[in-house]
């Protein structure tokens, strides 16, 4: 028997006569569901996690949750008696599917998009029932900060906790408002930041549904809906005597609007050019002259700075984020010490991040008979594109030379593994992953646009090459490799220039210089 769930109430009609339950899928929806299970007093019937092949995804831990985690097929004894909740994105139920009943399981339920809308709701709900949100004691300041999203592989996110982690030992106090569920929440938890949920929608649209009537006025309702979360912020303000708020990123605005009514403060952190990811300010003339109006504008480079309408806004700040890799140390290595020159991509694999350019030029190396390379694609994407990579792999019989690695949390580790790093974006807004791959050693290359070349000397702590030019680039590793010491010493150059730039202690204190300047200035 097979059935989709629709609400909580449903689920446990479904699951109450059960003795076991097992949840398919170790992923996020997953670790959702086993929360509500529990919430609801289901906890003791959870069997443990379900994967398709845990032989094929090594990097998988044995528990999670406090969980364990087993190959669906240990599990058949079980096909009678147990429940398995398939707990994962929509468009896999088909498949994971067709495996149970090849399996022979006899009650399947399925999580769908509306149920994991209800977890969600009901999560946070318990969340903010059991935790008040508290800033630390006797602080300097009280600085709120506005996330775009809740996602722990976000860059933007990242940099967002590693920040408020410095603030906190700065004795500085910090909170975060999120604003949907997510994995980022697993982040701050870690670091003992405080945080709550204030559900909203940012402003950013999709430029693709331009024309989309329909989308357009869904789009609209959320907005409207967002005078609640105004309503709910002004009181986070008020309760808490909250001194600044921070905007995390371009996307986010509804602190800003609840800051501005109760008098405080509000820094803006444009981390990204919402163009360049297919999206757009919802009302850009109304949302740029809020931007403006805020006491203070950081943008994380030079690049961004110059592609956003501030002009004759004075108090604008270029801050480079720091970097920091867990489990990383500062260590020396010569790279190019192996027959087999071994290259690494990390990063979201999508469109405007140029995989496919990376993957043309190991086309021309085969063609010009540099066989002695692996390139690692590190991270996830959207499908079409992913496959579309893997067609050309296919075509031109690459298989042997490049693998596509998923999504890792061992990333210092592969870098460590690696000589040669790349990074293809042509419109970069920073680069977090190539600071990290300068400091983990690597030899970097990257395009000679975006943010790239403020954190590239061309010949001194890296290679440039020109954008959307996969010969040239073919071009730049063939030297890397020809002359190894030089590119040796090149790489070292790199890594002891990121260690000493983008320290933790630099990017506190220029974020601490702002918020003191913009606080004595509202004083005035």
């Amino acid at each position: 028997m097979m059935r989709e769930i629709f609400s909580e109430r449903q689920m446990m009609c479904q699951i109450r006569g059960n003795t076991h339950l097992v949840i398919y899928g170790a992923g996020m929806v997953g670790e959702l569901t086993v929360s509500r299970l529990v919430s609801l007093g289901f906890g003791e019937k959870i069997m443990g996690f379900a994967v398709s092949n845990r032989q094929k995804n090594p990097r998988m831990g044995n528990a999670l949750c406090g969980l364990p985690v087993y190959d669906i097929h240990e599990l058949v004894m079980h096909k009678k008696d147990a429940v398995v909740i398939v707990a994962t994105l929509p468009n896999l139920h088909e498949e994971i599917g067709k495996v149970l009943l090849e399996l022979r399981f006899e009650n399947i339920v399925f999580v769908t998009q509306k149920l994991y809308q209800v977890f969600t709701k009901n999560h946070i709900a318990d969340y903010k029932m059991q935790h008040s949100l508290k800033f630390a004691e006797n602080a300097k300041y009280r600085i709120l900060f506005m996330a775009s999203d809740n996602n722990n592989i976000s860059g933007a996110f990242r940099c967002m906790v590693e920040l408020c982690d410095m603030l906190q030992k700065s004795k500085v106090a910090v909170a975060v408002v999120l604003p949907h569920y997510g994995a980022g929440a697993q982040l701050l938890s870690q670091r003992n930041i405080p945080y709550t949920y204030v559900l909203s929608q940012d402003w950013g649209y999709e430029t693709a549904k331009e024309r989309n009537l329909l989308e357009k006025m869904k789009f609209m309702a959320g907005m409207l809906r967002n005078q609640s979360a105004k309503k709910e912020l002004r009181s986070i303000i008020e309760n808490y005597s909250v001194d600044l708020i921070h905007c995390n990123t371009t996307y986010t605005y509804i602190g800003a609007l609840a800051a501005r009514d109760c008098g405080i403060p509000i820094v803006w952190h444009l981390r990204e050019h919402m163009e360049d990811q297919g999206f757009r300010i919802f009302s850009p003339r109304w949302g740029w002259r809020l931007i403006r109006q805020s006491d203070h504008v950081i943008t994380v480079s030079e690049y961004i700075r110059s592609l956003m309408p501030l002009k004759g806004k004075e108090d604008v700040s270029v801050v480079y984020d720091t970097v920091e890799m867990e489990g990383q140390t500062y260590i020396k290595r010569d790279i190019l010490q192996h027959k087999i020159v071994r290259m690494i991509i990390v990063g979201v694999i999508i469109r405007h991040k140029r995989q496919k350019e990376l993957i043309d030029a190991c086309v021309i190396l085969k063609q010009k008979g540099f066989l002695d390379f692996h390139l690692t694609m590190v991270g996830r994407g959207t499908e079409k594109y992913i496959n579309e990579l893997k067609q050309t792999v296919t075509e031109y019989e690459l298989g042997e030379f490049i693998s596509f690695y998923g999504v890792s949390d061992q990333v210092s580790e592969l870098y460590a593994q690696s000589d040669i790093a790349f990074m293809c974006s042509v419109a970069e807004p920073y680069g977090r992953v190539t600071v990290e791959a300068q400091m983990s050693g690597c030899l970097v290359i990257g395009s000679d646009s975006g943010a790239t070349p403020e954190l590239i000397r061309e010949g001194e702590t890296g290679y440039l090459y020109e954008a959307g030019n996969p010969e040239a680039l073919a071009d730049k590793i063939i030297e890397a490799v020809r002359f190894p010491q030089i590119s040796r010493r090149i790489a070292r150059a790199g890594q002891e220039y990121a260690h000493k730039t983008y320290t933790k202690e630099r990017n506190v204190r220029e974020i601490m210089d702002i918020y003191e300047n913009v606080l004595e200035r509202r004083v005035r």
